[in-house]
């Protein structure tokens, strides 16, 4: 789990720097609230082993993981919405693969699945979300636990 918590901090640390961003959680309960948005939560999904090896008796793994991030903006008004939750999505794809779809130089590899539809969440006025779905593909080499 070394590699995939190090690679979850860089997300979570790029989504944190996206210009405007109030508000950023892994894994949260509870939605934001309007006074904390735009806001960026994502979600850790299945993390499935794709393959295996071993080296000295300890195994490498390659691993898929799956991770959906959530945009949320509120906007000044009802018809602004889609434009400004639209430029907001720009911002955090340009963090997102800042340097290549690498994160930082991780031994990884950063892909978009799909997006969601535009969705009106019930925490405001003129509050519009979007998800993005991505795949991480990762090497886990359980010998760094022994390092």
């Amino acid at each position: 789990m070394l590699e995939r918590e190090l690679i979850l901090r860089e997300l979570w640390k790029r989504m944190s720097q996206v210009d405007g961003v109030q508000y950023t959680a892994r894994n949260p309960k509870a939605p934001p609230s309007t006074e904390d948005l735009p806001a960026i939560q994502f979600f850790e999904l299945p993390d499935t082993v794709e393959s295996a090896s071993s080296r000295g008796g300890y195994p490498i793994y390659k691993r898929k993981m799956a991770i959906a991030i959530e945009l949320i903006i509120s906007a000044e008004h009802e018809g602004a919405s889609s434009k400004v939750l639209g430029e907001f999505a720009n911002e955090v794809k340009k963090k997102l693969y800042e340097g290549g779809v690498k994160l930082g130089g991780r031994n990884c590899q950063i892909q978009e699945t799909d997006a969601s539809r535009v969705l009106r969440p019930p925490i405001g006025d003129n509050v519009s979300m979007i998800g993005i779905n991505l795949e991480i593909i990762y090497i886990e080499d359980t010998n760094l636990l022994f390092a």
